[in-house]
């Protein structure tokens, strides 16, 4: 069912679940200089909080089935944004990590999501930006403690406050060329490469 901008909720609460409806939508949308969906953000954003995962650790955290999980690094691979690189505990499994391009381009996508915010707010007095934050997250912990996720999940709530600082910063001013970051450090290994993949389930 499309949703109507027009549309005049009846409720409170109808309202907010409409406003995030809304919100919700563009925010997944790509934004203006992206390169990467919005499932592939979500990828690197999982691999820059937690460090080079497995591929079934990265599923779990996702929350994907490891197929799904599999496809996506597959594509990130192709565009340099992600390697594999060898377990340190299993020399016949490898984990996948985020390049050089690949940190850059999740930092330059959270960036434009957080100046499309900060545009949406722009005339807010400071006072009614720190009480939207506040009652945001008093709505976010109050959704997160009625609807179990599983454990796996958990980085999630302090991935954002762990790489927020970085994003702080001025943006680069040109993208970066050093394409050794993106290189398989395995000459062979592209050959079996679905099946390296696998392997890290």
């Amino acid at each position: 069912m499309q949703v109507n901008d027009a549309y005049a909720p009846q409720t409170p609460i109808e309202g907010v679940m409409h406003a995030f409806t809304r919100i919700g939508r563009r925010l997944k949308a790509k934004q203006p200089g992206d390169t990467i969906d919005h499932s592939a953000h979500v990828v690197l954003f999982a691999l820059r909080c937690n460090g080079a995962l497995r591929l079934s650790d990265l599923a779990a955290r996702l929350e994907l089935d490891a197929s799904t999980a599999s496809r996506h690094v597959r594509s990130l691979e192709q565009l340099g944004l992600v390697r594999r690189s060898p377990d340190p505990d299993d020399g016949r499994a490898f984990r996948v990590e985020l390049t050089e391009q690949g940190i850059e381009q999740w930092e330059t996508s959270a960036r434009h999501r957080m100046e499309l915010l900060s545009a949406a707010m722009e005339g807010w007095s400071e006072e009614d930006v720190q009480t939207f934050e506040r009652l945001m997250t008093r709505f976010a912990d109050g959704v997160t403690a009625l609807i179990e996720a599983p454990a796996s999940a958990a980085w999630a709530d302090k991935g954002w406050a762990a790489v927020a600082p970085r994003l702080q910063q001025p943006a680069p001013a040109e993208r970066s060329t050093d394409t050794d970051s993106t290189a398989d450090s395995d000459p062979a290994s592209s050959a079996n490469h679905d099946n390296n993949l696998e392997s890290t389930r």
